[in-house]
């Protein structure tokens, strides 16, 4: 299979929020300027072919100094052409200087994914982000002026001391703003992180439930059509380098922490910056068995509205998924969890809030 998605992780942040659980370091320029030269050899190993989605994520790529994200940018180049349809760039608010935006656009970057999480900012100072709304807004209007025609932000809910009005409020500064997608996640306490240590306990399934429904019937009463369990987008500005992954597609990961998948093979990059340095990047290699393969596949596409593409799943596997899942398939097809329609498998919007248990049914033995 054919890949041409490229993720390339910048782990720097100006401070550590207190959710995150992402392969991240403190800011330094000296690092910084290392771990570039580092990422330009492994990027060279790559062969030289243009790619339909890039993706510079982390951490914080616009924390990098001017002259380190053009140096970035400049070697990226050779993986741009005709065949390029999104290059997307991760910037927070408080980094995100105009200068940056413009050097950004010039190298032919054309999606922002913007770190906002939320416009209250009591909100913010709870879970130690170091930007104001003002200063998102400001990014956003700034974006919008410079002809980036494909905005998208994160938001987060289910945040420590967040009401109901503040969810309110925040999709209300979302109707005034000039944007297109929005990733929308409830606040997940992953291990190792500020909030899992201080006990912070995140909202019980009834009101989880409710707040979603609430997000889900405002967004698509202001434009936006859900396609993914997360994610909402206007028109076609769906994001297709995530896409990729939930096709369950080929694509390259270069940088600390990242990963590759090229068809059976999954390779791990170590979160060791000492090892990246040294060359050591690749933890470990693993040859998926074709149960587990398919599995995978089935369940990122599920996580999509427009489900698990079975003509594709045939020609992948040269198998038919209701002879490698028969039992749970039906079983769940009865029970109406699951829907054929216009030859995929899909949730439905009632089931795709509980997709997690469906799955366990399908896990290989």
């Amino acid at each position: 299979m054919k890949t041409d998605s490229l993720y390339i992780h910048i782990p720097f942040c100006d401070h550590i929020c207190s959710y995150c659980d992402f392969a991240k370091v403190f800011y330094k320029e000296d690092l910084a300027d290392q771990y570039l030269r580092r990422l330009q050899k492994e990027l060279a190993q790559i062969p030289r072919h243009p790619m339909k989605t890039i993706y510079i994520g982390g951490g914080t790529p616009s924390a990098l100094t001017y002259e380190q994200l053009e140096y970035l940018l400049k070697r990226v180049e050779r993986f741009i052409g005709k065949q390029t349809k999104e290059f997307t760039v991760e910037v927070n608010p408080e980094s995100a200087t105009l200068d940056k935006l413009k050097l950004l656009k010039q190298y032919h970057v054309n999606r922002l994914s913007i770190g906002v999480q939320t416009f209250q900012d009591h909100l913010l100072y709870f879970i130690g982000r170091k930007h104001y709304s003002y200063q998102a807004i400001e990014v956003i209007e700034n974006a919008y002026k410079l002809g980036f025609e494909n905005i998208s932000i994160d938001m987060m809910y289910g945040l420590p001391m967040q009401q109901e009005e503040d969810l309110m409020h925040d999709l209300e500064r979302i109707l005034e703003s000039p944007i297109n997608h929005i990733s929308y996640y409830a606040l997940i306490l992953e291990e190792g992180t500020i909030l899992h240590y201080k006990h912070y306990h995140p909202l019980d399934n009834e009101i989880d439930k409710r707040w979603n429904d609430i997000i889900d019937d405002r967004l698509n009463k202001m434009g936006f059509h859900k396609y993914e369990v997360s994610n909402y987008a206007k028109g076609t500005h769906e994001s297709l380098h995530n896409k990729a992954y939930w096709h369950y597609d080929n694509y390259i990961g270069v940088g600390i922490g990242a990963t590759s998948k090229i068809d059976d093979k999954l390779i791990n990059h170590s979160r060791n910056m000492k090892k990246y340095l040294n060359g050591e990047n690749i933890e470990e290699k693993e040859i998926q068995t074709s149960e587990d393969t398919m599995f995978n596949h089935l369940m990122m596409s599920l996580r999509l509205v427009e489900g698990l593409d079975l003509e594709d799943f045939y020609q992948r596997y040269q198998k038919h998924v209701e002879d490698v899942f028969g039992y749970p398939l039906q079983k769940h097809l009865n029970e109406g969890d699951l829907v054929i329609v216009d030859h995929h498998l899909r949730t439905t919007p009632e089931s795709m809030a509980y997709l997690n248990d469906i799955l366990v049914d399908f896990l290989p033995e």
